[in-house]
């Protein structure tokens, strides 16, 4: 990598919000390092960002919720003498349905990816970019977090985590040249649930860099989700309850 020229580190980075990100950052003038966990997608990716923007990248296939496959992308992040400009935490699992009827360790293991694991890679990165007075954070979280949701309530829960534990860490880094953004998409054109209403990942990914680069803690990208935040931030919690139940049985 070229170290006159900013880099990336993108997980989740095979497929929708991710790949996006990835495809944003090429074109202007990011290398890249690419995180997931099929190593196939990640090198034609590679190779397609090689081909049209002349990006330098690197891959990492890991599961990161295998501990010792994280372990080499929280080292990659450490790296002081290869430095992370901008890290986004774009890896996700979703599951739906009645909670006592899942199993249980498929929502510890979402738990883990949507929480935990970003959790674990913004501190591994925040070292070095507090000893440079500068870097970027982007926390990939959802809608979905801002409100109870029935037949959601891992995803919702560990999102809702995310959302508030990298505001409180924004707080704690931006007088360093650090920003920490969380991102609440709605539904976006994911391989997960292609049939729900859909957000272009392009759209979100602009939107995301801008208010990063704005120093904003929390994007909501789409009119209609800054609507559906606001009115779950505001409104009476028994009216948000009274309205998720009613929506649950329409």
């Amino acid at each position: 990598m070229d170290m006159d020229r900013p880099a990336a580190l993108v997980t989740g980075a095979s497929a929708s919000i991710g790949a996006a990100f990835a495809r944003e950052l090429a074109t202007r003038g990011h290398d890249l390092v690419l995180v997931a966990r099929r190593a196939e997608p990640l090198h034609a990716l590679a190779a397609e960002l090689k081909d049209r923007h002349g990006t330098a990248t690197e891959v990492l296939a890991a599961d990161l919720t295998d501990r010792a496959q994280a372990t080499a992308v929280e080292e990659r992040l450490a790296d002081a003498g290869r430095p992370i400009d901008l890290l986004v935490n774009s890896a996700g699992a979703l599951s739906t349905g009645l909670f006592p009827k899942l199993p249980i360790e498929d929502e510890v293991r979402q738990v883990e990816l949507n929480a935990i694991v970003p959790m674990r890679l913004t501190h591994s990165v925040l070292s070095v970019m507090l000893d440079r007075g500068k870097g970027s954070i982007i926390n990939v979280s959802s809608i979905a977090g801002v409100a109870p949701t029935p037949f959601s309530a891992t995803y919702c829960g560990g999102y809702s985590f995310l959302t508030t534990f990298s505001q409180s860490v924004d707080l704690e880094v931006c007088r360093y040249g650090v920003t920490v953004t969380a991102v609440l998409p709605g539904f976006t054109a994911a391989e997960a649930d292609p049939a729900r209403r859909i957000q272009a990942a392009d759209r979100v990914v602009r939107e995301a860099l801008a208010a990063n680069a704005a120093g904003r803690a929390v994007c909501v990208p789409g009119l209609r989700n800054k609507r559906a935040a606001a009115f779950a931030r505001l409104a009476p919690r028994r009216l948000v309850r009274f309205v998720m139940r009613a929506a649950q049985d329409s």
